[in-house]
């Protein structure tokens, strides 16, 4: 159960990067259609290959392959992160002489978003995945009992450390949780105050389709939300 939930921790960075990608290659209708299948199918194939992973790692002889595929895989996210951050960023160069929709516009931002935030993570936890892949290939190594011991509890403290650090920075690199957060403290130290009047949505409503205007601030006040 340890292996699998392991597992399945390692392969939430390439399961994030993919979701941005088919975000990116579906950059004209990403937000404007409903996608939940996307994101229930990355999760779900996710969970089972943790699943599948952990079993197979249990009762397999040598797991020295198992752990270089799971670096492989994260480097491969790690790239494809970095594919997807230059594509967005020229998507945003373009936007002074190319026509976006308000929707797309929106899009861009996110993807370039998720892309640093990405970066930044991996940065921010890449030494305990260093020592926890370590950890589990000195195991499979016939080595003294008492490194064994040391690298066991090496990559319990790693496993421990990852599993709180990643909340902090994520939360730390994502304004629309500080946002609601900020929110929900409001709404318990003070009284709800209504909304005051905005000229500029107004002004933007009269520019754009109204469908797309209202799918545009209904994305920005559930971001700011």
């Amino acid at each position: 159960m340890i292996i699998c939930n392991i597992i399945l921790a390692f392969s939430a960075s390439p399961a994030l990067v993919i979701e941005r990608s088919f975000a990116t290659i579906m950059l004209e209708n990403y937000e404007k259609s409903p996608n939940r299948h996307i994101g229930i199918s990355i999760v779900t194939i996710q969970i089972f290959i943790s699943v599948a992973v952990g079993i197979h790692f249990n009762w397999a002889k040598n797991t020295v392959v198992h752990t270089l595929i799971a670096i492989i895989v994260n480097l491969l996210a790690f790239c494809l992160n970095n594919i997807n951050a230059k594509i967005n960023s020229n998507y945003s160069q373009q936007m002074n002489y190319v026509h976006y929709s308000l929707s797309e516009r929106f899009q861009i931002t996110e993807n370039i978003k998720s892309a640093k935030m990405f970066n930044k993570i991996v940065w921010s936890i890449g030494f305990f995945n260093v020592v926890v892949n370590i950890c589990l290939i000195a195991d499979n190594y016939d080595i003294p009992l008492t490194l064994k011991n040391v690298a066991s509890v090496a990559c319990d403290f790693s496993i421990l450390l990852y599993g709180l650090i990643v909340p902090i920075v994520y939360f730390n690199q994502t304004k629309s949780w500080k946002r609601r957060v900020r929110e929900i403290l409001k709404r318990r130290c003070e009284p709800k105050v209504s909304p005051e009047r905005n000229d500029f949505a107004q002004e933007i409503t009269s520019h754009a389709p109204r469908g797309e205007a209202h799918k545009y601030f209904e994305m920005l006040k559930e971001q700011w939300g």
